[in-house]
Formats: structure tokens, C-alpha cells, sequence
């Protein structure tokens, strides 16, 4: 079989179907392919996501894959110190990732895109040396798909990045890998706020995440850095739920109903992500935060900019790499400065002793958390830092440096 379309979008996740979306407000013509035949099975994260993404790239939430709506977090140090932050409205969800998927791959299909689910890209497409599209494998079937520009949405394993060589490969130490229980009967103190948990002990270079979607049922679920600690994700996941005082508080009644894995890309955006007729998006670009490890609604915005440029370049009859780095340069003059400061942070943080992260615990408010996290300027430490404690007059110098500090 053989299909000309104009945008080729591989991967129907949230980045995919934003990219696919916002192309088709611009009146493009879209192709969306999917390795799987049912989008956001199975699920590999813990379904949180904030308002901010879906409202930049004007794309609403559907209300059926609410879950639970989030005021806020609370953060626990090492030795349970705790952080809150809270809202007086929900300021983001706990969705249901088999609906949201799907119900933006529908709503792209209502406004006009296509979908061939069960796609499996296998070659590119060149011709004058240039990438014009894909050849996939569907229900056994070869299907050679031409386009003009291809969005390459296709997750942290993403072939497209491989097969154009933006991204051959991902070094052990900028994967996160992750384990998580969706867990009934578990003793959740406040349904409306997210639960994380930090410390070299629990989980190194990630926390674990207690995501309430309702009073008594919740993802519970971890993620630590490539190559780090002396177990698996799986075993620190076990251990935080039968040995972490707060864990077998939480979990003592618990019953698992769904276990699930997967993995993050966290060692910052690929420095590059668009060729001639090519873009990458969400994870297969690596837009992902390297502190929280959130992705989707940057994936979002992202996919919704880059929709927006393709189209562009099509109707002008240029989908050159100099053509399409406008997409480039619209997201990193977004989010390039936060994930660079973030990715530094990260590798601050991570070598941190549980020590220190105690004593943050005492000095930040959830207000400074968010702050930090954002790349924005931050002063508590500077009272602190003036007792003369030698940690924290180490950590002020690091983030003076990363100009995290007023």
C-alpha cells in the first residue's frame, strides 16, 4: 500500500495528538501512526499532569479522563521532614492515561486527521538525500507512506530518532527507570495533594511518588537513575512500601491491582531535533523536566509548535531543516533555559547527601520548591548559609553559580 499525506505524525501520545491537533487548526492535512492498537496501553507513567501544558497549547483536558483533581504536593526528606504546597483550586489531575490518549487521538480524527494503528515504522523514505517519509509494517502488510514533513512523537525508544540519526542511542546515566503499583486500601492523608519522597536510600537521583486518584487508591511508584544504586527500581519500590516508615504506615492494608514499568529520558533535550522535513517531539526529543521527570505537557506544547511550524512550512513549499528550526527555536525559547538550569540541578541534587536534603527541608517552603524547580531565583538560604553550616554554604556557592540564587 502506498499513502501521500502532508503531516506524518509517528506516536499517538499526548505529544503526537497535540502535534496532529494543532496542525489541523491550521488546516494541514495529517497522518497519525501508532505502533499499538489501542493508544495509552499500557501505561507507563503516574498520570499526574498540571493545567499550565494543556493551556498554553489551548487543547482541553477531556473531562472523562479526570481522575482526581491536585491542589498541590507535599515533599518528605529523608528523614520525613515535610514540605506543602497547596492551592486554593485544583491546579492540575490525576488522569486516566488509556482515556486521555485516546481521546485525543479522537479528537484529532474528529477534526480531520487519520490513524493507522498498528503501525510499526521500520525504514525512512529518502529521496535527493532527503527524509520524504516512512515505510511501516501493518497486520503484515508493508505500507510505504510519503510526506512532506515527518513529527517524529514516537516515546524515549523513539525509531524515528534513531533511524534519522538525531539520536542513536541513550547513555545508561540519562535514563530513569521506573516501577509502579496502582494500589487499593491505601491510607492516604489528603486526596488532593501529591506525596513525594527523597533520599539516596529510597530512591537515588529520583523520590518516590504516592499519586492519590481518590481517598483510598493510588500510584505508588518510583524512579532512579541509570546505573545508580545496588537494586533494581522494583526492589527499592518493595522496600520504601515494607520497610520506609511512612511506606508501611501507607501500605499496611494495601493490595496491588496493576503493576506497571518504563522509563524517562532525563539527560536534557537532544541537542538537536529537526532535519530536512523532520521534527522530533516529547520524549524522542528528550523535552523532559530533569528534575520532576515530567513530560507530558511538555510534550503538549511542544507538539502543538511544532504542528503549527510544519503547517507553515508546507503551505510556503519549504520544509527545509533551515525552515523547520523556527519549531527549534520557538520551544527552547520556551523551556531551553529552565531544562538546562534543571539538568544541572539534577546533578547537584544527586550527589547530595540525605543530610543536606533534611536540612532544605527545614529552610524551603513548598513556594521556594516550585520556584526552584522553574529556574526562578530563590533567597532563603542566604540566612541560613550565614550560621556557617558547611553544607549549606557549599550548596549556596553551587547555585549562585547556576544563578538559582539571588
Amino acid at each position: 500500500m502506498k499513502i501521500k499525506t502532508e503531516l506524518l505524525v509517528v506516536g499517538a501520545g499526548p505529544g503526537g495528538t497535540a502535534t496532529a491537533i494543532s496542525a489541523l487548526k491550521k488546516g494541514g492535512k495529517v497522518l497519525i501512526l501508532d505502533r499499538k492498537m489501542h493508544v495509552g496501553i499500557p501505561v507507563h507513567c503516574g498520570e499526574a499532569i498540571g493545567k499550565t501544558g494543556p493551556g498554553i497549547a489551548e487543547i482541553e483536558i477531556p473531562r472523562n479522563a479526570i481522575v482526581n483533581p491536585i491542589r498541590g504536593f507535599r515533599i518528605y526528606s529523608p528523614n520525613l521532614t515535610r514540605v506543602d504546597y497547596a492551592k486554593p483550586e485544583p491546579d492540575g489531575y490525576i488522569l486516566d492515561r488509556r482515556v486521555f490518549d485516546k481521546e485525543l487521538l479522537a479528537k484529532a480524527c474528529e477534526n480531520g486527521a487519520e490513524a493507522l494503528l498498528g503501525s510499526n515504522v521500520t525504514q525512512l523514505i529518502y529521496k535527493d538525500q532527503q527524509i520524504r517519509g516512512v515505510i511501516a509494517r501493518r497486520l503484515g502488510e508493508k505500507i510505504e507512506i510519503e510526506a512532506h514533513v515527518v513529527v517524529g512523537a514516537d516515546g524515549v525508544n523513539s525509531t524515528i530518532a534513531r533511524l534519522s540519526g538525531l539520536r542513536k542511542n541513550i547513555k545508561l546515566k540519562d535514563i530513569e527507570t521506573c516501577a509502579q503499583y496502582e494500589m487499593v486500601n491505601v491510607k492516604i492523608d489528603d486526596a488532593d495533594l501529591l506525596e513525594f519522597y527523597l533520599g539516596k536510600q529510597i530512591s537515588p537521583r529520583g523520590y518516590v511518588w504516592v499519586f492519590p486518584k481518590s481517598e483510598r487508591r493510588a500510584n505508588i511508584g518510583l524512579g532512579i537513575g541509570g546505573g545508580m544504586g545496588e537494586k533494581t527500581a522494583l526492589e527499592y519500590l518493595q522496600d520504601f512500601i515494607k520497610h520506609n516508615p511512612r511506606g508501611k504506615e501507607i501500605c499496611k492494608n494495601a493490595k496491588i491491582i496493576e503493576f506497571r514499568v518504563g522509563a524517562l529520558p532525563m539527560g536534557g533535550p537532544n541537542p538537536k531535533n529537526v532535519l530536512d522535513n523532520l521534527m522530533l517531539v516529547g520524549d524522542a526529543a528528550g523535552q523532559v523536566h530533569p528534575i520532576t521527570g515530567g513530560g507530558m505537557g511538555y510534550a503538549i506544547v511542544c507538539g502543538s509548535i511544532a504542528g503549527e511550524v510544519a503547517v507553515e512550512a508546507i503551505t510556503e513549499g519549504d520544509t527545509s531543516e533551515e525552515a523547520l528550526t523556527l519549531y527549534e527555536k520557538r520551544w527552547r525559547e520556551k523551556y531551553g533555559r529552565e531544562f538546562e538550569q534543571m539538568l544541572k540541578l539534577q546533578k547537584l541534587l544527586a550527589e547530595a547527601e540525605d543530610t543536606l536534603l533534611d536540612k532544605l527541608a527545614q529552610l524551603l517552603t513548598g513556594q521556594n520548591v516550585v520556584e526552584l524547580t522553574a529556574g526562578k531565583k530563590i533567597g532563603v538560604f542566604l540566612k541560613a548559609a550565614a550560621k556557617g553550616d558547611r553544607q549549606l554554604l557549599n550548596l549556596l556557592d553551587q547555585l549562585r553559580h547556576l544563578q538559582l540564587v539571588q
